[in-house]
């Protein structure tokens, strides 16, 4: 058998490893369209994303195979080949790498598929920088087995991240409070967030920025830094909606004015769409220029803000009609002039 390999020239090595290469490739994809089809029939999906994000880089290793045992039959004739050969047998850990970063982004895929508690932007971010740690340390190792030193070149970054830091310190100050809205979770995708300067729903929470659609549909672009610095209402996680409102009565009306609270007060404590649970208050409240006031104060069950306002709406017209059916009216501003004869 080894006479026979000696035998060979070059041409004839790289067409047999040619074809040895192609046939594995055959092969492997036989293999592969089998156990896809087999793990696609479990209930398990992770597996699936594992199965597809290997399936590439097994097929570039059997083509790097047949390319680096091909440089290897002419470097005998070709002495610049014995360099080139030297240094692409490092190119495997780049090959395996791309695997495991693929193999990260699809268990990102996998979890956000599935409908869990876990936030989408988190597993996100963290998959990124799992990919970046596993870039990192394969580039030190890389540079090691090169023959530098990696305390030299840990020396160099942390001078370097200095120089960056101060160059750069606005945009790191974006990414680490991006990073904190991540952890601290003051809202996330799909909420709809309130401030003095914006208000809108959260499309997307970025390395360096978060986009905000505003209710007129315009994308705004906020840098994470800003919400250090400034108070976030998130109105999208309220657990009720609150009916606060002030009518006044005329006057004129004042000896209704007892009976007209109390019944408003039993009219809410009756109303299936008002959360018991939660502080509810009518009463008589202020002396007011043109009228007398009463405080109607109560939450809906709802959140949503149709549903509200139809409540708020039914209730307030009930509340127009328990003034009209004891024969008061609700006041308007007015003035008295007195014409001195």
């Amino acid at each position: 058998m080894n006479e026979f390999l000696q035998s060979l020239t070059p041409i004839q090595t790289v067409g047999i490893l040619l074809g040895i290469a192609f046939m594995a490739h055959i092969i492997l994809a036989a293999v592969l369209k089998k156990v896809i089809s087999h793990v696609g029939k479990t209930k398990i999906k992770w597996d699936d994303h594992l199965i597809k994000a290997i399936s590439a880089p097994l097929k570039v290793l059997i083509w790097f195979g047949w390319i680096y045992f091909s440089l290897d039959a002419f470097k005998g004739q070709i002495e610049a080949l014995n360099k080139v050969v030297e240094y692409i047998d490092i190119a495997p850990i780049f090959i395996v790498t791309w695997g495991i970063v693929r193999m990260v982004s699809g268990m990102e895929n996998y979890m956000l598929e599935r409908k869990t508690n876990v936030d989408n932007d988190s597993v996100r971010l963290f998959s990124r920088l799992i990919k970046i740690l596993i870039v990192i340390a394969i580039a030190l190792g890389i540079a090691q087995y090169l023959g530098f030193s990696i305390s030299s070149l840990l020396t160099f970054g942390g001078v370097g991240g200095i120089v960056m830091g101060f160059a750069a310190k606005d945009m790191l100050s974006n990414i680490f409070g991006g990073l904190m809205i991540q952890m601290d979770k003051p809202f996330s995708t799909g909420d709809w967030i309130r401030s003095s300067k914006f208000e809108g729903t959260v499309e997307k929470i970025g390395w360096r920025m978060t986009r905000i659609r505003t209710f007129a549909k315009n994308p705004v672009y906020i840098p994470n830094s800003i919400f250090a610095s400034i108070p976030i209402e998130t109105p999208s996680r309220m657990t009720n909606r609150r009916i606060k409102e002030v009518i006044g009565i005329r006057y004129d009306d004042i000896a209704q004015i007892p009976a007209i609270v109390d019944e408003v007060e039993a009219l809410l404590k009756a109303h299936k769409d008002i959360d018991q649970s939660e502080s509810l208050r009518v009463y008589f409240n202020y002396f007011n220029a043109s009228s007398l006031d009463f405080n109607v104060y109560a939450f809906t069950k709802t959140t949503s803000k149709d549903e509200y306002q139809r409540v708020k709406q039914q209730i307030l017209l009930d509340v127009a009609d328990i003034i009209a059916k004891h024969k008061a009216e609700i006041a308007y501003p007015t003035q008295t002039l007195h014409i001195q004869k």
